[in-house]
């Protein structure tokens, strides 16, 4: 009998998961469920840079290795004749801080993943304030990936609809639903609608805005070392300002006072930048959580019907850096599932 999964989300998280899936598990008959499809996913807002970001407590080793799959993954379409179709860019970028020691000297186990990585002592730091309005005692400089999700995401649609995937347009209100139907496995992929989704009260929105604007002449990533700095990333048609990291707000309309501020803080990094057109406003909510949430688990309805489900969610700002690493993952549990009897012992939910 044909093997057959769910997948719910449709963001870079979910349609890569159900992608990768298809391609690696014969026959695999995978149906994708949301309430919100690209344009109008979280990702779509965002710049898409590759660098992992708002992760908390998960673990260097995890996010190391998650990372890993992702880079290696988005070097292969850049190496593609796919590149120009799926918005991808390669980049440099400069991470900078203002503190007086310089930048923490004892670097996170990723920064051994990028093509090129090495710290900027304070000497070179002092120079690079001479082409902003910023005094910088430090940083690092490292060559990393745009996948930008707006052109990335309908990319995985069209593969995902070629390779035979069902799209079911439905906002999935408790798994339960989803027992006793036709489903081996559901993979949950909500993003911060876990929150609902599965009565996970420690996923948290973190709301990030940012303008978007015309300056073509800027080419290369400016961040600020600190979680809740500015940034400036540059996309294909416009470049990308931010921004916010606001825990625990709902609101998805644009403030006019944080948008204010971004510009402010970003011009002070690009003081050229305080003439460029502002194409767009947005805000998105990132899927926050102390740790991302990726195992197996099991759930039964009132009826007695029990379902097999994967959770892959609470990526923080890292949806894209995580997405195809935490996809292999998600894979392997699957191939598990798929392959044992229905006797099989299951992993319990660590909520």
């Amino acid at each position: 009998m044909t093997p057959h999964v769910a997948v719910i989300g449709a963001g870079i998280v979910g349609l890569s998961t159900a992608v990768l899936a298809q391609e690696t598990i014969p026959g695999l008959h995978v149906t994708l469920i949301s309430e919100h499809f690209s344009p109008n996913t979280t990702g779509d807002g965002s710049a898409g840079l590759w660098m992992p970001y708002c992760l908390k407590d998960t673990p260097q080793s995890d996010i190391a290795r998650w990372s890993s799959k992702t880079y290696q993954h988005i070097l292969k379409l850049w190496k593609s004749a796919e590149a120009g179709d799926v918005g991808v860019s390669l980049i440099p970028c400069y991470k900078l801080t203002d503190n007086p020691g310089g930048p923490n000297k004892e670097q996170p186990e990723w920064t051994k993943i990028p093509v090129a990585y090495q710290l900027i002592n304070g000497h070179q730091a002092q120079k690079l304030s001479s082409v902003s309005d910023s005094e910088f005692t430090g940083g690092v400089h490292c060559i990393s990936f745009t996948l930008e999700p707006s052109r990335f995401l309908p990319y995985l649609m069209m593969k995902f609809k070629l390779n035979g995937g069902k799209v079911l347009q439905h906002k999935v209100e408790s798994l339960q639903e989803l027992c006793g139907q036709q489903y081996d496995a559901v993979i949950n992929c909500s993003g911060v609608q876990a929150h609902s989704l599965v009565g996970d009260n420690s996923v948290q929105p973190v709301r990030g805005q940012v303008l978007r604007v015309k300056a073509p002449w800027v080419f290369h990533a400016v961040l600020e070392e600190r979680d809740d700095g500015n940034y400036i990333i540059p996309n294909e048609e416009c470049v990308v300002l931010g921004g916010t990291q606001q825990e625990g707000n709902w609101n998805t309309k644009p403030d006019p006072a944080d948008s204010m501020s971004i510009h402010k803080g970003c011009c002070r990094l690009i003081p050229g930048l305080k003439d460029a057109t502002v194409m767009k406003e947005w805000a998105g909510l990132r899927p926050g959580r102390p740790q991302v949430r990726l195992e197996r688990d099991h759930i039964r309805d009132k009826y007695g019907n029990t379902l097999e489900v994967i959770h892959n969610y609470g990526h923080g700002g890292s949806g894209v850096t995580l997405s195809w690493g935490c996809a292999h993952d998600v894979v392997d549990i699957l191939k598990d599932i798929l392959g044992s009897q229905p006797s099989a012992a299951k992993t319990s939910s660590k909520l």
